[in-house]
């Protein structure tokens, strides 16, 4: 099998023969967001920022042969993908344009897989060189040759089915997990050519988290309305994470319990240093925050990514805001945000993996930044007219990388 460094080899060899020129801006053209530096500059493609989105660098140009200029300015990112044995390759997924792969942390880039559909999900072998999936549509592709050639393996035969994520064991990279829009979430343990049914969730899997940092058994799903589930035996089996507490943002829990208690006392007529029975304190202390699932809309899926920072928790974005969870803690803590209630959506979120206390979303029109642990916001303007879709830091850290997605088609 032909390695990355080959694959450096030939697009060298490619120089000799013929100039390799990086490109300019773009128009939208039927069926793909290809263009040329003649035509209208456009508001989409990859964001690449080196001081934590204070500014911000477009890298979109397309490696071609001869004088022609090509970038991918108007396409709509869905996805991104890093590779673990090289912290300069990045996979970007597209609504229209297929994926595109760099191998210099943005500064050119390839296409592949055009022509296919949306690109959902795409995930990089952590310990072979060159192999990746790609979840397209309604079929998982793989490519062990650097993207160069691609086969199918799996599809979903189910009309109206598609495959929506991906992820890969890190210990034991046999493993590929995938999940698709009817709930079905399937396990693979050789390298993609069998798969087994391992849950159904009955509603979309729209991301798949393994905490291969610490612990590959550990599994979350994010659905698309039915909330948050983890696994800690690598899907066999599955706890319903609505079902426990949240500590909400915009209620002093303490004080209600303290005020439900005072009540309670002057009813059965006890002194002030008197204290309640004791199975009745224990139960009101059990109900002292509410249950995150029982909360309107808590369900509702808009982000979720590992929070690295640690060793098992993550960070979840959904209609009423962003929380955070540590399983050790067994509670969800909503951040106090500065985005208006329901005002504008969250598309993105992620926890700076060197430092748990330094948070950043996207969302349809800014960027908010927190070094605090969400105590306190910066918000700055997108570098784009389109939303921030995803948000990833380089897993060297030297990047933060944004996304850009079209909400609506301009006239």
């Amino acid at each position: 099998m032909e390695n990355k460094n080959s694959h450096y080899l030939k697009i060298f060899t490619l120089i000799l023969v013929a100039p390799l020129v990086l490109s300019g801006c773009v128009q939208i053209k039927k069926g793909g967001s290809l263009g040329t530096s003649n035509s209208t500059a456009t508001a989409g493609g990859l964001f690449r920022s080196s001081d934590l989105g204070e500014t911000w660098n477009r890298v979109t140009t397309i490696y071609t042969l001869g004088e022609k200029k090509i970038n991918f300015n108007a396409a709509s990112i869905t996805t991104i993908g890093l590779d673990a044995l090289d912290d300069k390759a990045i996979y970007i997924g597209t609504q229209l344009d297929g994926i595109f792969y760099s191998y210099n942390y943005g500064e050119g880039w390839f296409n592949t897989l055009k022509g296919k559909g949306i690109v959902n999900d795409i995930v990089i072998d952590p310990k072979t060189n060159c192999t990746i999936f790609a979840a397209v549509h309604n079929t998982i592709y793989k490519s062990t040759d650097c993207s160069r050639t691609w086969k199918d393996t799996y599809f979903e035969a189910r009309a109206g089915q598609y495959v929506t994520a991906l992820a890969i064991d890190a210990t034991k990279n046999n493993i590929v997990y995938a999940g698709t829009s009817g709930g079905t979430f399937v396990k693979s343990s050789d390298y993609g050519k069998s798969w087994d049914v391992l849950n159904r969730f009955d509603d979309t899997v729209k991301e798949i988290v393994i905490q291969n940092h610490s612990d590959s058994n550990i599994l979350y799903v994010a659905t698309q309305r039915k909330g948050i589930f983890r696994s800690s035996d690598g899907g066999t089996h599955w706890e319903d994470l609505m079902q426990l507490d949240v500590d909400l943002a915009n209620v002093d829990e303490d004080a209600q319990l303290a005020g439900i208690i005072k009540t309670r006392k002057e009813k059965l007529k006890l002194e002030a240093n008197e204290e309640l029975p004791a199975k009745e304190l224990e139960k009101l202390n059990s109900n002292k925050y509410k249950i995150f699932g029982a909360v309107n809309g808590a369900k509702v899926n808009l982000a979720l990514s590992s929070d690295r920072s640690n060793k098992d928790a993550v960070i979840y974005a959904n209609s009423l805001g962003i929380f955070r969870f540590k399983y050790s803690d067994g509670l969800w803590q909503q951040l106090q945000l500065l985005t208006p209630d329901k005002k504008d959506t969250i598309y993105s979120v992620v926890v700076n993996p060197k430092d748990a206390k330094e948070i950043i979303y996207g969302t349809t029109n800014a960027m908010y930044h927190s070094v605090d642990g969400g105590v306190n916001w910066k918000i700055s303007a997108l570098p784009t007219a389109f939303a921030a879709k995803v948000l990833e830091f380089s897993l060297d850290n030297k990047f933060l990388y944004l996304g850009a997605y079209q909400l609506k088609t301009t006239k």
